[in-house]
């Protein structure tokens, strides 16, 4: 395991067991952990590295397939991967998972590579997924997901800085998120560092006033085509609040 956000350590266990290693799997965005953006040039590197080194470099885009863009990391960050992963987000809330990449590496599951389970090819799955990716996460759909996200994350951060409280926000379409830790997070341990009690007051404080997050600080907002300008306002107010009685 090497850090994320750290291209010379990756570098470094690759010249030392590069030979044994068959690939690098990563979460291109973490969010596991609020959200961490990889820095400028950081998967750029990393897909050189594993080119260099002949490894097999591997997204997990279970989490933003389907919600940062169009097109996900690889539209946004515009790096390539050899394989990559996929599952919520594309089936429109149905049980599906799906994954794909270069051809000489997926010729690899028609040669006999198990490769089966309970809801491949499921019809009902499948027919979500066809409507979500043709009908509803069509290209204009994250112009308006942009917007909100945008109006979402700048009006946390304007009650965050209007009222001193140590976290910071993250706009990435249509996912985004409030950390509480007033430095952006580069890694895991960054996160460590985040203060698991102010986290813990505002979920109480947003489902007091009908704003649902998922519970836990690890995680982020999604939002959905179906939301609305209002539903943004209504949380940026009842998040200022939060922040003002903190403050107070």
């Amino acid at each position: 395991m090497v850090p994320f956000n750290d291209a010379d350590a990756l570098e470094r266990g690759l010249a030392e067991i590069g030979d044994r290693v068959a690939a690098v799997i990563m979460e291109p965005v973490m969010m596991n952990v609020g959200i961490v953006l990889p820095q400028p040039g950081y998967l750029e590197r990393v897909r050189d590295l594993c080119a260099k080194h002949g490894v097999i470099f591997i997204f997990d885009e279970v989490k933003s397939g389907g919600t940062i863009a169009y097109g996900g990391v690889i539209e946004r960050f515009a790096v390539q991967p050899d394989l990559a992963c996929f599952a919520k987000a594309i089936g429109g809330g149905a049980t599906i998972g799906a994954f794909g990449g270069r051809a000489d590496v997926m010729e690899l599951v028609t040669k006999g590579a198990a490769q089966q389970g309970t809801f491949n090819g499921n019809p009902l799955s499948c027919h979500a997924g066809l409507a979500a990716l043709t009908e509803v996460l069509i290209p204009d759909a994250y112009d308006y997901l942009g917007k909100l996200g945008t109006l979402l994350a700048e009006g946390c951060r304007r009650a965050i800085d209007d009222n001193g409280i140590p976290a910071h926000t993250v706009d990435l379409g249509a996912k985004g998120c409030v950390s509480y830790r007033s430095e952006p997070l580069t890694n895991y341990r960054d996160f460590l560092e985040t203060n698991p009690e102010l986290f813990a007051a505002s979920f109480p404080w947003m489902i007091n006033r009908g704003i649902f997050m998922t519970p836990g600080d690890e995680e982020q907002w999604t939002i959905s085509v179906q939301h609305t300008d209002d539903d943004v306002r209504r949380y940026v107010e009842a998040f200022g609040e939060f922040c003002s009685e903190l403050a107070g």
